[in-house]
Order: C-alpha cells, then structure tokens, then sequence
C-alpha cells in the first residue's frame, strides 16, 4: 500500500496549520508595553487588561484602572495553610513562595504574619467610605483604594506585620521585621507595592508593610530595574489605552462615598494626623463574595481561534491521504 498526497488538500493544510502557529503566540503573557507614558494619578473606572485569574500576576489596579465586583479569585485559601501566622485569604498560586518566606522570616528571627489579606469589591467599598468620612476624599485616596482598584481583591496583596505587633506603623521598614522584608521580601515573589518617595508614581503613599504577589521571575524583573510595581506593569504587560478605552458609566450613587460624616474604621487605630501619617485598618477577612467570572469569560478569543483551526487541520489531513493499491 502507497500513500499519494493530493496536491490542492495538502496546500490547504499547510495554510491551516501555519495559521495555527501563528494564533499561538496570543496565548501566551502579553509584553506589549502599555500605550503612551504612564497614567497620572487622576480617578476613571476604565477595566483593566489583563484581567483574568490567570494573569493575576500581571493585572493592573490603580485610580484609573480596575477589576470588577465579581472578581473573586476561585483559588482562595487561608494563610494557616502557608505557615503564616495571622487570618484571611491569599490566593494558592503564592502559597509556596510565602510558605517559603514566612519559614526564612522565622527562621532570622523576624517572622511576620498577614494583618490584611484578601478583600472583596464589598469590604474595600466600606473600607474606603470609612476613610472618606473620616479624612475626606483627597486624604483618604492615598491610603484606601477605591472598590474594584485594590490589590487585595486580587487575593495577591497583604499588609504584613511583624508576630505581636497591634498595628501598622508608617516606620516599619525600619525594624528588624519590616527591613528584613524591604530586602529579601523580592526573593520569594513578593514586591512593595508602595515605595518610600514614589507617591507621584503609585498615587498612593507610602506603605512599607503592603506587598504584592507576582511571582519569582517577574519580582526580580521588577526588583532589578528599579521600577514600582505600577511602573513595570504597564511598561511591559497593561493593554489599555486610557485615553481611549472603555471606560464604565458614571457609578451608581450606592457605589460613590459618603459625603456626609461616618465614623471611621472600628477596628485599628487612627491616627491624629492624617496629612502625614497613613490611617491604620484592621479588616476582619471576608468570605469570598459569591459569583466570579465564568469559565467562558476566562478563554481568550484567540485559544477558540486556534481550536477550531486545528480542527479544520485534522479534517484536511484525514482527506489528504487516501490508500492506492498496486
């Protein structure tokens, strides 16, 4: 039996199976940089991209750009599961580096646990209304993220202390705990998020004890070039064009703060001057809130694009060969 290709059949494959390759590569981490210089620190709602669970290494929140309400990470898990003292929630695909880390921390003599993990859309909207009522909106917007614009509601973000601290203290990368993680911090995938000086860049103020989960690779990238977390995500990875994309319509009344006095945060303690020193929060962990993107939100165009690509390839190649007798 002798195997005789058709001539048309076989070119068709070849067209369909060199698209494929080609759709390929979309799959993959974008590294396009972001289009133009980098955002100034002024307020929008415009959904960031990337933004699926997979890429929540390299999603983007800050004032212009956020996730939305029905963010919740599927793969939530509590911090006693990674050896780190303290409560909430950090997302599984950090617990082996931060199991890793807490154990060095301990093991230096500076261990460190979670005082603020995950939060939902609804417990960063309180969050953010306490502080508004209590320091107005200008003061209150460089220590609480508004809701949907928080690295905690990607379950990637945690305040860390030092084991027996009571609370956040602006100085803490000056004690053995927080200089121990302003240096080795990095190593295990974790960056600070909110730098000494960098106010102009991040549009939040400092925050020694706020790190963000990003991965080994990409937390030396960013450890090495000198850059904030703000700064590297959108050079290298933020697919928005902010002065022409999507932004979403005016926000609902129920979602804007109160104007009106409210009491500040029960939990924590507040500082006396808010103008220089970072108001002080203990949120009690939330249970993920219910919903979440569906699966079919999650799959890129582009990975249906080369399915049925491969598909129609394995058409043509079964008719490209017919058995001939001789």
């Amino acid at each position: 039996m002798r195997i005789r290709p058709i001539p048309a059949l076989r070119l068709v494959t070849r067209l369909v199976l060199a698209g494929a390759l080609l759709a390929i590569p979309i799959l993959l981490p974008s590294s396009a940089a972001g289009v133009g210089p980098l955002p100034e620190c002024r307020f929008d709602d415009i959904l960031t991209v990337p933004r699926s669970y997979d890429d929540g290494p390299i999603t983007l929140v800050d004032h212009l750009l956020r996730v939305g309400r029905d963010y919740v990470p599927p793969d939530l898990v509590s911090v006693s599961e990674m050896d780190l003292a303290g409560g909430g929630l950090i997302r599984r695909i950090a617990a082996r580096d931060t199991r890793a880390m807490a154990r060095a921390a301990a093991e230096n003599g500076t261990p460190i646990q979670a005082w603020s993990a995950y939060r939902s859309y609804r417990t960063q909207r309180t969050l953010y209304r306490d502080g508004v009522g209590a320091y107005g909106v200008k003061v209150a917007s460089r220590h609480w993220a508004r809701p949907g614009h928080s690295e905690h509601q990607l379950g990637l973000g945690v305040d860390f202390v030092a084991v027996g601290d009571t609370g956040l203290t602006s100085n803490w990368e000056v004690t053995p705990t927080g200089g121990w993680m302003a240096e080795n911090a990095w190593t295990y995938g974790w960056v600070m998020s909110f730098p000494k000086g960098k106010r102009s860049i991040t549009c939040f103020s400092y925050e020694p004890w706020h790190y963000r989960y990003v991965g080994r690779e990409l937390a030396r990238e960013i450890h090495d070039s000198g850059l904030t977390i703000r700064e590297y995500l959108w050079a290298n990875y933020t697919q928005v064009d902010v002065s022409t994309g999507e932004p979403l319509p005016s926000p609902a009344p129920s979602d804007l703060p109160s104007t009106s006095p409210a009491p500040p945060p029960s939990a924590g303690v507040l500082p006396t001057d808010a103008a220089t020193q970072p108001p002080v929060v203990t949120p009690t962990p939330a249970n993920p809130d219910p919903g979440g993107a569906g699966f079919w939100a999650e799959v890129p165009v582009a990975a249906l694009v080369v399915v049925a690509l491969a598909a129609v390839a394995l058409i043509a190649i079964g008719a490209w060969r017919r058995p001939s007798r001789r």
